[in-house]
C-alpha cells in the first residue's frame, strides 16, 4: 500500500456524519496498492452501492484474500474498521440516489418494459453524474494538461468502441491541431511507435471484451515510456497495470447491450477540459477548422463559431 498513513483515522479527521467518495480514495492510491489491495479495490469500485451491506468475510471470499487482508486493508484507508466505512457509505450512498429522484419521477413508460428501463435510466443518470465527478479530481487535470501540451495525440479504438474513439480524435481537433486517430491499416501502429514518446501521448477507448491488440499496445506504450490515456468501462481494471491515466465509466444498464453514455460523457468533457485550459489558441484553432470546412463546403448554414460565442 502507500508508503505515508495519515495518523489520524477518516472518521476522527472529517467526522463520522461527513460524506465520503470512496472511488475517489481508491483511484488516488491504486498506484500505490499491492496486487492483492488492487483486488480488493477493484472488488470494491464494482460493487460500491452493495458495499453498505457486505461483511469483512463475503469481500474477503469474492476477492480470493483473508478476512484480516481486508480488515488491514480498510483500516489502511483511514478508517477505523469495515463498520466505521458501511455506516458512513450509507449516508453518502442514500444522499447520491436521492440526487436523481427528481429526474426518476418524470419517466414513465407504460409497457412490460416499464420497470427496466426505470432501472437503465437510473443507472444511466447515476453513471453520467459519476462521469462528471471525475473532472474534480487531480488526475484528471494532470490528464488535461497533457493533452493540452503534448505535441501530438493519437487516438486509438476498436471493434465496438472504434466509433467513440473517432469521434473523440475529429472534435479534439478543432480545440487543438496534431490530433490522428490511428486505424492501423499497417498492422504494425507505425505511426504511434516511431514518434517521440517525450511529445506524444495515446488516448485508448475500449469496452468489453477488450481487444488483444489494445493490451499489447498498451505494454508496448509502457516500455517505451509514451503516455497514455485510457477510457474504459469498469468490467476490469486491467488499464491500471500500463497507467495511471484510467477513467472508467459505468455502462452496466438492463439494455440489450451496455450503454456507452458515460463514456462519451467522458470523452465529451476531456475536450472541454482541454479547450478551456489552450483558451484563447483553442478558439483560433476552432476558427481555422471552420474556415477550412467553409472552404470545402462541408457545412450547411451559418458558422457555428460565431453561434458558440
Amino acid at each position: 500500500m502507500g508508503k505515508k498513513r495519515n495518523s489520524k483515522t477518516a472518521t476522527e479527521q472529517n467526522g463520522s456524519e461527513e460524506k465520503i467518495d470512496i472511488e475517489a480514495i481508491l483511484r488516488a492510491r491504486m498506484a500505490d496498492f499491492s496486487p492483492s489491495e488492487q483486488n480488493l479495490a477493484a472488488h470494491m469500485l464494482d460493487n460500491v452501492h452493495m458495499l453498505p451491506f457486505e461483511t469483512g468475510s463475503s469481500i474477503a471470499q469474492a476477492v480470493g484474500v483473508s478476512e484480516m487482508t481486508v480488515t488491514r486493508f480498510v483500516r489502511g484507508l483511514g478508517f477505523e474498521s469495515l463498520r466505521d466505512l458501511k455506516n458512513r457509505l450509507r449516508h453518502s450512498v442514500a444522499e447520491k440516489d436521492s440526487d436523481i429522484d427528481d429526474y426518476m419521477g418524470r419517466f414513465q413508460v407504460r409497457n412490460s418494459r416499464q420497470e427496466a428501463l426505470q432501472e437503465s435510466l437510473r443507472l444511466d443518470l447515476d453513471a453520467i453524474v459519476k462521469a462528471y465527478a471525475l473532472t474534480a479530481t487531480d488526475l484528471w487535470d494532470e490528464a488535461a494538461a497533457a493533452l493540452a501540451k503534448s505535441r501530438t495525440v493519437y487516438v486509438v479504438g476498436f471493434q465496438a468502441s472504434k466509433g467513440l474513439a473517432m469521434d473523440f480524435a475529429s472534435r479534439l481537433l478543432w480545440a487543438r491541431p496534431n490530433v490522428i486517430f490511428v486505424d492501423n491499416t499497417s498492422g504494425t501502429f507505425g505511426e504511434i511507435i516511431a514518434a517521440d514518446p517525450k511529445q506524444s501521448l495515446v488516448v485508448l477507448v475500449d469496452t468489453a471484451s477488450y481487444a488483444a491488440r489494445g493490451i499489447k499496445l498498451a505494454e508496448k506504450l509502457k516500455s517505451l515510456e509514451m503516455p497514455l490515456i485510457v477510457v474504459t468501462d469498469k468490467f476490469s481494471h486491467w488499464a491500471f497495470a500500463y497507467t495511471r491515466f484510467v477513467f472508467e465509466g459505468h455502462t452496466h444498464v438492463k439494455t440489450f447491450w451496455d450503454s456507452t453514455a458515460s463514456l462519451g460523457v467522458i470523452l465529451n468533457l476531456m475536450i472541454d477540459t482541454v479547450a478551456i485550459r489552450l483558451g484563447p489558441k483553442a478558439k483560433r484553432n476552432f476558427a481555422a477548422m471552420s474556415d477550412m470546412g467553409n472552404l470545402f463546403g462541408e457545412f450547411v448554414g451559418g458558422s457555428y463559431l460565431r453561434r458558440k460565442d
